[in-house]
């Protein structure tokens, strides 16, 4: 069995998004129902929250390759700079009871976000593209929470997942035009093994999934089998990153949001961030090329 650890006692209501900066030797996740920002540093223990602007519901947040943030949320895409956030793009704007929720970049330098519906019931998200301007591509729609997109080694294919429809879609991407292709399905999961979240590829090209409600993290191979399902001391994992000097780390993302008292008194780590050491290599985040 695979030893866990929590790395900081600070509990989110809905954690999510870690992302490892190795030049700082530092994780930053978010809190998306408390929007906020944190930077772990590793060498120290400390959680930071960061003294940023932020909407009153936060989805997403990626890093430029110039080093700067972009966050998506209820109103859009945002560049932060100097703490303040600067409107990029509101594609969603028709859909005003949607807010995007995960956001990735692929091989290419492009970042990928879907939007999810925040009473959680009507399919009412799509899924978006981003340029170098900001500039939005509709990939797909009728989702009612958009979760995950993670990428291929070669960056010829993105996994993304509707949580409520308990099934992660891949797409085929051509990727010098960044032409995609019409969904398909990778890989559908049970309901008793909780919702499916937010994902990663590791260096052998597996993808690894979150299960909300589900104690689990589950490795799926490129074909879309099981590989092997690591269990979580918490209800409610909602994404994963790899990183560590090595890049064998596995740092996860919780939620504690609608959880009882007696559900925090049995599992106490719920909202907070975890890692784990594997045997596995895995591959940091790609940066976002944005060019404004």
């Amino acid at each position: 069995m695979t030893d866990i650890i929590r790395l900081h006692a600070h509990r989110a209501i809905l954690g999510e998004g870690p992302t490892w900066r190795p030049r700082e030797n530092a994780v930053y996740w978010i809190d998306l129902r408390a929007p906020a920002i944190f930077r772990y540093d590793c060498a120290t223990g400390r959680n930071e929250t960061l003294p940023v602007q932020l909407g009153d519901r936060l989805g997403a947040m990626v890093f430029t390759t110039d080093g700067r943030m972009v966050a998506a949320d209820r109103s859009g895409l945002h560049l932060i700079e100097s703490g303040q956030r600067r409107a990029l793009a509101h594609p969603d704007a028709e859909q005003p009871l949607n807010c995007f929720n995960d956001a990735k970049v692929d091989r290419r330098g492009r970042l990928w976000s879907g939007g999810a519906d925040t009473k959680d019931t009507d399919a009412n998200g799509s899924l978006w593209v981003f340029d170098a301007k900001a500039d939005a591509r509709k990939i797909d729609s009728g989702f009612i929470c958009s979760n995950g997109p993670a990428f291929s080694l070669d960056g010829t294919r993105a996994y993304f997942t509707d949580s409520y429809a308990y099934e992660i879609w891949c797409y085929d991407i051509d990727p010098a035009s960044g032409e995609v292709g019409p969904r398909q399905s990778f890989a559908r999961v049970k309901p008793e093994d909780g919702y499916p979240d937010g994902m990663t590829v590791d260096a052998e090209g597996f993808l690894w999934n979150a299960h909300w409600d589900g104690w689990r993290i589950t490795r799926y191979d490129p074909d879309g089998r099981i590989d092997r399902v690591l269990t979580v001391p918490v209800p409610k994992p909602t994404s994963i990153a790899f990183g560590g000097p090595d890049m064998k780390r596995l740092y996860i993302t919780s939620a504690s949001l609608d959880m009882t008292p007696q559900q925090l008194a049995e599992a106490p780590w719920s909202g907070c961030l975890m890692a784990c050491d594997l045997d596995i290599i895995g591959l940091p985040d790609r940066d976002y090329a944005l060019a404004t």
